[in-house]
C-alpha cells in the first residue's frame, strides 16, 4: 500500500511540475510592425490581422457610444464643427492647425474613444452626439474631418446609434464623394469591433472569436504627457482578461498573492522597453512580470525576454500557468458589465450594469486624491440590467472614479466631470 501511494504522490508531483513549467513562446508581428497579432496564452495560438487594414473601428455594444481611430498607422481624428447643417460645405485643409485634434484612450474598451472626446455642450453629450433619455438614442451634434492610412481627408458625422446600430456619415472635403452607411453588431457577433476601412470603402470583420484570445500585440496612440502622443508598439488585453503587475522584485520572486486584478486594457502597455541610442537595440525593462487572468480563467505568469525592433517584429515571452485557486486575488469581473453615461458629463450620470446574479452593492465615488464624495448605502441589485443615477454637479471639474462592491470584489471606472 504505501509503495502505491508514494507511486501516486511521485505522479502527482510530476504532473503538476509539468503543467507548471515555464514555456518560452514568442510573436512575429513582421518587419515595421506590419500585422497586429491576436495571441490566446492557453493554447499559443495567434491570428495575425493587417494592421493598417481599417480606419475606425465601432464598438460591438448597444449601451457604448464608442468609435476607435487606427492611429498607430497614422490616422488622425479632428473636429471641426459643432454645426451639423454645414456638414455639406466645401472644406480645405488650410485650417487644419486651427482644428482639435482628438485621441483614444486606451485603458477601456466601451469608452473614452476619439470621437467622444472634447464633449462640452450638455450633460448628455457624447463628444460626436446628444443623447435623448426619453428614446435612448444618440444623434449627431458635431462635423469632424478624418485622415485615412492613405493620407486622404474626409468629412464625417456619426449620423446616429440606435439601439446598437450605428449610422455613419463621410465624404470627401469637395462632396465628390458621399456615403452612409450603417454598422449592425449582429452582423459582427462574438468581436468587440466592427471595422471599417475608409481608403476601399469596406466594412470588414477583422478580429478572430473574441472567446479565443487573450492579449492582441499591436501599434497605437499612447499619451505621453497631457499634450504629446506617439505611436507604440505594445499588448493591449481582450476585454474580460484581467491583469496585475508586479515591479521590482526578479521574475522568479513575483509572486500574485494579494494582487488585485485590473481590466483596464493597457495594464501591459508599451512600457516594458524601451530603445537604446548607444546599441541601437531595445532593452526590457528590469524585474517587471505581470499575472494575466484569462478569458478560460486561468492565471499565468508573464514576462518578456526579448524585442526585436522593426526589422523582424518579434517579440519573445516566458508565460507559466500557475495554481488556479485564485482566492488571494481579488477578482473584479463578477459585474459582468458596467457603463457610464454620459461619460464625460457635467454632472448628472447614470450607471448602467449587467450582473451575473443578484447582488448586495455599494457605490462610492472618490477624487484623484482619494477622497471620497459620496458613498451609497446597501443596494438590491437584481440579475440583469439595472440603472442608478448619480449627482456629481456639487463638484469640482475633474476625474473621478466610480467604484462598485458586493462585499468581495470591486470594479473601477472613471468618470470625467467638466464644468
Amino acid at each position: 500500500m504505501r509503495k502505491q501511494l508514494f507511486f501516486w504522490f511521485i505522479l502527482f508531483i510530476g504532473f503538476y511540475s509539468l503543467s507548471a513549467q515555464v514555456v518560452e513562446d514568442s510573436v512575429i508581428m513582421g518587419p515595421n510592425y506590419t500585422n497586429d497579432v491576436f495571441y490566446s496564452l492557453s493554447s499559443g495560438n495567434t491570428t495575425e490581422v493587417g494592421g493598417a487594414d481599417w480606419t475606425v473601428a465601432f464598438y460591438n455594444e448597444s449601451i457604448s457610444a464608442a468609435i476607435m481611430i487606427n492611429s498607430g498607422r497614422g490616422v488622425k481624428l479632428y473636429r471641426v464643427s459643432d454645426d451639423i447643417s454645414t456638414f455639406s460645405d466645401v472644406l480645405d485643409t488650410a485650417n487644419l492647425s486651427n482644428w482639435d485634434e482628438l485621441y483614444d484612450d486606451y485603458s477601456t474598451w466601451s469608452e473614452f474613444s476619439a470621437f467622444e472626446d472634447m464633449s462640452t455642450t450638455s450633460s448628455s453629450n457624447y463628444g460626436w452626439g446628444e443623447y435623448n433619455s426619453a428614446n435612448h438614442q444618440v444623434t449627431a451634434s458635431r462635423i469632424f474631418v478624418i485622415q485615412t492610412v492613405n493620407g486622404d481627408f474626409y468629412k464625417v458625422m456619426v449620423v446616429s446609434k440606435i439601439t446598437g446600430t450605428f449610422t455613419y456619415r463621410y465624404a470627401t472635403l469637395d462632396n465628390s464623394i458621399d456615403t452612409t452607411l450603417t454598422i449592425t453588431p449582429a452582423d459582427y457577433l462574438n468581436t468587440n469591433y466592427a471595422y471599417l476601412n475608409m481608403d476601399n470603402h469596406t466594412l470588414l470583420n477583422l478580429e478572430p472569436n473574441n472567446t479565443t484570445w487573450d492579449l492582441v500585440f499591436k501599434k497605437y496612440n499612447a499619451q505621453y504627457s497631457p499634450t504629446v502622443h506617439y505611436p507604440v508598439t505594445g499588448v493591449l488585453n481582450n476585454f474580460g482578461v484581467e491583469i496585475a503587475k508586479v515591479e521590482n522584485l526578479p521574475n522568479s520572486e513575483a509572486s500574485y498573492d494579494g494582487l488585485v486584478l485590473s481590466p483596464d486594457r493597457n495594464t501591459i502597455g508599451w512600457d516594458w522597453k524601451s530603445f537604446n541610442n548607444t546599441t541601437y537595440t531595445y532593452d526590457l525593462t528590469d524585474s517587471l512580470t505581470y499575472f494575466v487572468k484569462t478569458i478560460d480563467n486561468k492565471i499565468y505568469k508573464l514576462y518578456f525576454t526579448e524585442f526585436a525592433g522593426g526589422s523582424t517584429g518579434v517579440i519573445k515571452f516566458n508565460k507559466e500557468e500557475i495554481a488556479q485557486d485564485t482566492t488571494n486575488i481579488n477578482d473584479i469581473n463578477s459585474i459582468v458589465n458596467y457603463t457610464i453615461y454620459p461619460n464625460p458629463t457635467k454632472g448628472q450620470i447614470e450607471l448602467v450594469l449587467d450582473l451575473n446574479a443578484n447582488e448586495n452593492l455599494q457605490i462610492a465615488v472618490s477624487d484623484m486624491f482619494g477622497r471620497t464624495v459620496y458613498q451609497s448605502n446597501s443596494i438590491n441589485a437584481n440579475a440583469g440590467l439595472n440603472a442608478y443615477r448619480l449627482d456629481l454637479s456639487n463638484n469640482t471639474a475633474g476625474v473621478y472614479l466610480i467604484q462598485l462592491s458586493n462585499g468581495k470584489n470591486i470594479t473601477t471606472q472613471k468618470v470625467i466631470l467638466n464644468k
